[in-house]
This record gives structure tokens, sequence and C-alpha cells, in this order.
């Protein structure tokens, strides 16, 4: 409620309690709530019609577009606006989402570390295993012939790369090795 208090005169929060009172006779437009921005939500009718009465948003600061109001509008407001949802939700439930929100982001960053981390402790291990087969190499090359040697070391990239073998054999041009056959 503190938000409210910082945002709204207390003559303001007076009168908007007294509008959101139903039970007065001849009153078309009904307060429903604040939500965290200071924004307002509203019920009225045109016709006077109160069994479906229509929904609005009056944005605590002015905007030049319209369209910049709906980055201060809580997915809770929205809902009750679109009517997905019955009950306007409470200020409660807007903090605590709020609050969700953040735990969700300190959360998010403490799995891009431990991931980031994971991926360090791979690398290092990788480098390790190949330093061990470097100093395994190395002693195996005292003892054993160059020949026995040249087998152990893997093939490069391009002479196991199936495809590019593949390529090789193709013809160079595919439109001149195409061939039609006429119809009978």
């Amino acid at each position: 409620m503190e938000i409210i208090k910082q945002k709204h005169s207390p003559l303001k929060r007076l009168l908007h309690k007294w509008q959101s009172k139903r039970n007065i006779p001849f009153r078309r437009k009904f307060f429903v709530g604040y939500d965290l921005h200071g924004n307002t939500y509203w019920e009225f009718t045109i016709d006077g019609n109160l069994s479906r009465l229509r929904r609005k948003l009056e944005p605590y600061a002015p905007q030049v577009f319209k369209v910049d109001y709906f980055k201060t509008i809580p997915p809770q407001w929205l809902q009750w606006l679109r009517r997905t949802r019955n009950e306007p939700p409470s200020l409660n439930e807007l903090v605590g989402d709020q609050i969700r929100q953040r735990n969700l982001k300190i959360l998010g960053k403490r799995a891009d570390e431990k991931w980031k981390n994971e991926k360090l402790r791979l690398e290092q291990e990788e480098q390790l295993q190949d330093d061990l087969k470097r100093i395994e190499l190395g002693k195996s090359s005292q003892r054993e012939p160059l020949q026995k040697e040249d087998d152990d070391i893997p093939k490069t990239v391009e002479e196991e790369n199936p495809w590019k073998q593949a390529d090789e054999t193709r013809d160079s041009n595919p439109i001149q090795a195409a061939t039609i056959k006429p119809r009978n």
C-alpha cells in the first residue's frame, strides 16, 4: 500500500474508495483498483445496463502514444481487462508476482554461472586428457619405430568428411549431367 501512498494523495485515495461503492443510484463509473505503477482501473456503463460493465485503464502518467501504456500494465490486470479473469488482482498478488520475477532472474543468473563453470571444467578436463595423450605418445614413440606413431594419429577432418568425398565424385555441373527422357 506504500507504493500507492507515494503515487496518489490521501484525498484522491478517499475519492477512489467512495467511487468504488456500487450501491449509489445513477452512478455509471466504478473504481476497481490500482497497480504498482499507479494506474487505476475502472468499470463503467454507457447505456445504464449494469449486468455487463465495460472495463478500462486510466494511466498514472500520460504518454504521447497509447501503446506505451502497455509497458506498465501487469499481466494480471490485462487478464482482468480482457475478461479472462473475473476478479481484479490485489496489490499483495502484484507484489508477490514482482518478487517471483526477481527471484527467477536471480535463479537464471545462477544457472548461467553454473553452466559457464561446467563448460570451463569440461574444457580443462579435455585439455588434461590431450596432455595425457601427448605424454603417452611421447613415451610410446621412444620405444617403438616412427611408423606406428603415424597409425595412432587420427585423420584430419577433411579426410573423414564423407560429404566432401561424395562432392568430389559428382559431376561438376549437375544441369549438364542431367538427362531428360522423352515421353512415349
